[in-house]
């Protein structure tokens, strides 16, 4: 997936998410502030379906307060019961009240233990007040602040201002001179401070959600792109220090630009090291080159001036030594340049400098007349020719034929300087391989080493000590190696310690295209 769709679902969840937080964190705060002013029993959906809210909560104390009247009226004793003064009390707190018990000038029950001294001083100077206009010689229901009630009950609802503001249904039972007064408190409740109080937590809430999306997004940033082009700085500053070697850490299971930016990286650094490493060899070989090539024409060199200094110094003073030294000095001079010319090849092979001209060449024609060169060749060295060429007489092959020679040459002058047998012979075998024409070339010399078979096509190396001393700039077969190439084939060797070598290589098939005439 793309980073940028990764992005867009990672938003859009977090969206979902701070819309899911922000209506429950809604929810909660609002049923808070509902229960504060309204009491527990209250919830949102109720206030909305009430029209006048405060009022029915009140409507429902003055129930209360009846049924605890006509409860009372049955049971006087119930007035100082624990359990239902408890049972009474948990009724009253879903309606913002709480109950409080005096009895004989004590607290014997407090419904709320948040009720503050003042409050309970203020409740006690009521108890201890005499009211004698609230005392009646019978029970009945009325109206205003006062309920009349027989001789032994009565009951009176006021309003405590403070140190809040109450409104108080006082029951009050006289039995001989014991007096029992059971008070309902109901909060009006203080709304601006629960409005202060909700605004807080709904900022708070805010507060705590924005953090967590920032914290949120922070880390996906972090995650998803800082520490992966953190991580990319850091390779790159080792890369820019010389260290090639070193380990991008990234998570490689990444399909995103990310992870394409992090393997194109790895890949860069791959190939960095490996042209690095290649140019490294390359400047090794181009070293041993120079020290090849300077020994090869210092050997040639010292022999002319050795053969120069004896014409000079008399030393050939006859006229068959003079053309001895001459000749000598002729052959000489021809290696010399035999091998800057090799080097020169090399070269200019090497950097595409030699324009090639392919033709279409007949196999059978063009073997036969190479062959005649190296028959001779290997006469005037007493060595044996095998030749036998098994493509049919149409059979063409694409070729530079001068280049092809180059490399037919060397690699026969190669198996006659390394030979190392008094009766020396190389087979050539030419056969028909599907679109390429194969060419063996054998001998039965010396032979090379399995460690070293596999770089006698690079440049300037040679298989033993042995063969340094032959002479050669060492660049023969990595000429016929790049010639192939760029005739599209390939050559490789096989070689068997003192039973001889085989170079093989391959050739493309001229193939006719057929046209038919519709």
């Amino acid at each position: 997936m793309k980073i940028t769709k990764k992005l867009k679902l990672a938003i859009v969840i977090l969206w979902l998410l701070a819309i899911i937080i922000m209506l429950l964190g809604t929810l909660y705060i609002g049923q808070s502030y509902v229960n504060g002013v309204y009491g527990d029993e209250s919830s949102i959906t109720s206030i909305y379906s009430i029209r006048d809210p405060v009022r029915e909560i009140y409507s429902k104390v003055s129930d209360f307060k009846e049924e605890i009247i006509s409860n009372f009226r049955k049971n006087k004793e119930l007035l100082t019961d624990k359990d239902y003064l408890k049972e009474i009390n948990h009724n009253a707190l879903a309606m913002n009240s709480s109950i409080v018990v005096i009895e004989d000038g004590e607290f014997c029950f407090v419904g709320n233990s948040s009720f503050d001294i003042p409050l309970r001083q203020q409740l006690m100077d009521i108890y201890n007040k005499n009211d004698d206009n609230a005392i009646y010689d019978k029970f009945e229901t009325g109206s205003g602040d006062n309920i009349a009630v027989n001789d032994e009950f009565y009951v009176k609802e006021f309003i405590i201002t403070s140190p809040k503001l109450f409104l108080c249904n006082q029951i009050t039972y006289y039995s001989g001179k014991d007096k029992v007064s059971l008070y309902i408190l109901t909060y009006y409740g203080n709304y601006m401070q629960q409005f202060k109080s909700t605004i807080a937590r709904y900022t708070i809430l805010l507060v705590f959600l924005m953090l967590v999306l920032s914290a949120v997004v922070a880390f996906i940033i972090y995650r998803q792109f800082v520490n992966p082009l953190v991580k990319l700085k850091k390779a790159a500053e080792e890369i820019g220090a010389g260290n090639l070697d070193v380990n991008l850490d990234y998570d490689t299971s990444r399909d995103d630009e990310i992870g394409e930016l992090c393997r194109t990286f790895d890949d860069m650094k791959d190939k960095l090291s490996e042209s690095v490493n290649e140019k490294i060899r390359y400047e090794e070989e181009n070293r041993e080159l120079i020290s090849n090539i300077s020994h090869d024409l210092k050997t040639p060199i010292t022999t002319i001036k050795g053969y120069v200094e004896g014409i000079m110094d008399g030393v050939a003073d006859t006229p068959e030594k003079r053309e001895r030294y001459l000749k000598m000095i002729y052959n000489k001079a021809n290696e010399l340049d035999a091998l800057i010319n090799e080097l020169s090849l090399y070269t200019n092979i090497n950097n595409n400098a030699i324009p090639y001209e392919f033709h279409r060449v007949p196999v059978k024609d063009y073997f036969a007349d190479c062959m005649e060169e190296i028959q001779a060749m290997l006469e005037a060295k007493d060595m044996t020719l095998v030749y036998n060429n098994y493509c049919k007489e149409d059979i063409r092959v694409i070729v530079d034929p001068d280049q092809l020679k180059r490399v037919i040459n060397n690699i026969v002058t190669n198996s006659m300087k390394y030979m190392g047998k008094e009766q020396g012979k190389i087979e050539i075998y030419i056969h028909d391989a599907d679109d390429m024409v194969k060419v063996s070339i054998s001998d039965n010399g010396k032979g090379i080493d399995e460690a070293s078979l596999p770089h006698i096509f690079d440049r300037t190396y040679r298989a033993d000590s042995a063969r340094q001393s032959r002479g050669g700039s060492g660049l023969g077969l990595a000429i016929c190696k790049k010639i192939i190439e760029e005739h599209g084939g390939k050559i490789w060797a096989k070689s068997q310690k003192d039973k001889g070598t085989t170079i093989l290589f391959t050739l493309k098939k001229y193939i006719k295209e057929e046209v038919t005439n519709e």
